[in-house]
């Protein structure tokens, strides 16, 4: 079998772009695997100084929120309003 010829624009444009979505991609990884650290870390912090376990997962759970939220294709739901 022989394989048509690609337009040497479009194959460079691909590899480009396979390049760019593999950056995205391990920038996305990293940023949960920090902002999962962080919230544990709110967590541990907030129960050694005395919190209640409840208030202080609510806190985590609040950090989580907000950082998720800000993360680049990362989107809620569609109707999810409660």
């Amino acid at each position: 079998m022989s394989e048509t010829p690609q337009d040497p624009f479009a194959e460079i444009m691909n590899g480009i772009e396979e390049q760019f979505g593999q950056a995205l991609f391990e920038r996305r990884v990293v940023a949960a695997a920090l902002a999962a650290e962080a919230t544990g870390l709110v967590y541990r912090r907030a129960v050694s100084s005395g919190v209640p376990h409840d208030l202080a997962q609510a806190m985590a759970a609040e950090f989580w929120d907000a950082e998720t939220a800000q993360a680049p294709g990362v989107e809620e739901p569609e109707g999810g309003d409660e």
